[in-house]
């Protein structure tokens, strides 16, 4: 048996996470009627302030990596700086 329901949604499309794609929020019934664009503002304020933290082990993996590649940078800088002066030294 199919009953029918009507029930008001606010959806947010690309939430500003890493996470999520999209929010959907279903308005209590009986409650005063919103506008569209307060149900909105309402909606995305409510999603910002539930927005998961990035995860410690993530946040630490980020900056392995970005210690890493410095360090491979600087390595290379000093390599072609001590080729230059083999190459200016054999000269």
């Amino acid at each position: 048996m199919l009953k029918g329901v009507t029930k008001k949604i606010v959806e947010i499309k690309s939430p500003a996470s890493g996470y999520f794609e999209r929010a959907v929020l279903y308005l209590r019934p009986g409650e005063p009627p919103l506008k569209s664009r307060e149900a909105k503002r309402l909606a995305e304020e409510y999603v910002a302030g539930i927005e998961p933290k990035e995860p410690p082990e993530r946040r630490n993996m980020r900056l392995a990596v970005a210690v890493l590649s410095m360090s491979l940078a600087a390595a290379l800088a000093a390599l072609l700086i001590l080729a230059t002066l083999y190459m200016l030294h054999c000269n």
